[in-house]
């Protein structure tokens, strides 16, 4: 018998003058009313309680926003006087709404949330806690923060950030080591101005125009100076563009540029480049390869060990005075057994890959029968972009136009030459003084700023591309308020680290994403905010950068 197709009814009972109620099924049984089912419901004043909650709890509200991102971001631009510092070298006039500062904040932290645009910007900010907290008179658009950009000229983003440079000195991160790279970054902008331009791809999209970036940061990993210029710019030129102005930053910050030990990338290597450095601070860089070739035939014997890496790979260094641009440096060959077997790795599959495909240039050119044969010079070209510049001289190769021919070989004895220099890096320095283990591991550093350019590449940081501006002075701007999102994050984690925090960078950012704050309303009562349920992690992140201030502070 299915008892839930028999209609219930109210049953009333009343036990020494008290009133209880229950549900009750019957049905008719041979002939008899029999009770099959019943449900205990309580005294009147118990169903009345129960109706009460039930009311207060559909009543209830509500709305869950991610807070710890977000909120430590904003802790870390108060500590700066980022918005303040704005609008002190911006004039806009006195109008109701947010400052020139705060909207440039706004696009930094929407940024941090993901690479959205600008109108996205304000589709962010509806949607996250500060849009109920933040009180103004009108919408968020996209030409409120497009106009508001438009305010940062050269000359005040230099300023902006030379006072940010000043208070990070403040808070105790004074760089004595600075680590400059260059890299680019590809976008869809087709009709740009004069930075988006064709160049040599770091990303190997070398069908989109590029966008160009310098960055230089401390040892602490935070950046101090930054410069975006055309695409098409190679290092060598762009550092030497931008290098007069890294000194005057140091100067302005009140940084003596005479105790800097800067690092660089041999991309930036020339006779002139180097001379300018030394003139003003010391150095710490690489060599190419054809500079000091014959560093390369000394026999691992005459290497000393320098120190064991946490793999417990055998870091050696041969060290030796030469002369290289024009001036003495202390040289050091660099060996890393792990370096070694893995570019030898890469050759081995590389060097299958490149004999294959000049087969194919080959039998293209040389082709019997029907079908288009390929010419002489895209034959060339193509053999040009298979065969990777150190590998050259290892797979020579010749086209001869009137007889129609590819020819290519395979020379051993380069082979034997180019497998010496795998795991080996030439360091120069004109600190004659210091040690060789310290003048490996200064260099080593570097991947500070590879570091950086990877965040700013990636997603989960604070990502340049894409780009959503075609005019050069938006894209200086954006590219400016990306590196600032940047110091943020850097400050952050410099300040996590002061306090023996143990997490990992990008561990870091992923707890902090999962704190969360609750809007509550029930009924007609106020709405509160209250917090989410939070990890150990996320406990330990909140309390260390004092984010349950930021509510009460807005």
């Amino acid at each position: 018998m299915d008892i839930r197709k028999i209609k219930p009814y109210l049953e009333k009972k009343i036990i020494k003058g008290n009133t209880y109620y229950q549900l009750v099924r019957k049905t008719r049984i041979d002939g008899k009313v029999k009770r099959v089912w019943s449900k205990y419901l309580g005294t009147p004043e118990t169903i009345e309680k129960v109706y009460d909650g039930y009311e207060e709890q559909t009543s209830l509200q509500l709305t869950s926003f991610e807070y710890g991102r977000t909120a430590a971001l904003i802790k870390i631009s108060d500590e700066l006087g980022f918005t303040d510092i704005v609008n002190k070298h911006t004039t806009k006039k006195d109008v109701e709404g947010l400052t020139v500062g705060e909207y440039l904040l706004l696009i930094i932290l929407g940024r941090a949330s993901g690479p959205i645009s600008k109108s996205k910007t304000a589709e962010w900010f509806q949607d996250s806690f500060l849009d109920i907290i933040w009180s103004f008179p009108h919408k968020l658009n996209t030409n409120n923060f497009t106009n508001h950009m438009d305010y940062i000229t050269d000359d005040v983003m230099r300023k902006i950030e030379d006072d940010i440079g000043k208070k990070l000195v403040e808070l105790g991160i004074k760089p004595s080591t600075l680590f400059f790279d260059t890299t680019n970054f590809f976008t869809y902008i087709e009709h740009g101005d004069d930075l988006p331009k064709k160049g040599k791809s770091k990303e190997k999209r070398y069908d989109k125009n590029l966008v160009g970036l310098g960055l230089a940061v401390s040892d602490t990993s935070v950046p101090f100076f930054h410069e975006t210029y055309s695409g098409n710019i190679q290092d060598s030129k762009s550092f030497a563009m931008i290098f007069d102005k890294i000194v005057e930053r140091l100067d302005s910050i009140n940084v003596p540029h005479e105790d800097i030990v800067l690092v660089i990338d041999k991309g930036c290597n020339s006779k002139i480049n180097i001379g300018k450095v030394i003139s003003k601070m010391h150095i710490v860089g690489s060599v190419k390869k054809n500079q000091a070739e014959e560093l390369y035939d000394v026999s691992l014997d005459e290497f000393d060990l320098l120190y064991e890496t946490k793999k417990k790979h055998k870091v050696l260094g041969y060290r030796i005075k030469k002369e290289v641009f024009g001036t003495e440096f202390t040289l050091v060959v660099r060996y890393h057994p792990g370096s070694y077997k893995k570019q030898k790795q890469t050759y081995e599959k590389k060097k299958v890959e490149i004999l294959e495909k000049l087969h194919k240039i080959k039998h293209s050119v040389e082709r019997v029968g029907k079908g288009k044969k390929k010419s002489i010079t895209n034959a060339l070209l193509d053999a040009s972009k298979v065969i990777p510049d150190d590998y050259k001289k290892v797979f020579p190769f010749e086209g001869f136009e009137e007889e129609n021919v590819f020819t290519f070989s395979f020379d051993e004895e380069a082979e034997k030459k180019l497998e010496l220099t795998f795991g080996k890096t030439i360091l120069f320095t004109d600190i004659h003084d210091w040690d060789t283990e310290k003048i490996v591991k200064t260099y080593n550093q570097k991947d500070f700023v590879e570091k950086d350019f990877m965040w700013m590449k990636g997603l989960m940081i604070i990502s340049m591309k894409p780009f959503f501006l075609r005019k050069d002075k938006r894209i200086k701007v954006h590219s400016f308020l990306c590196v600032m999102g940047l110091v943020f994050y850097r400050l952050l984690l410099w300040k996590l680290k002061k306090q023996e925090e143990m997490l990992s960078e990008t561990r870091v950012i992923e707890e902090l994403e999962k704190i969360r704050v609750v809007l509550v309303k029930r009924g007609d009562e106020e709405p509160q905010f209250m917090f989410e349920t939070m990890g150990l992690d996320q406990m330990r992140l909140f309390t260390a950068l004092g984010l349950q201030t930021v509510l009460k502070e807005t």
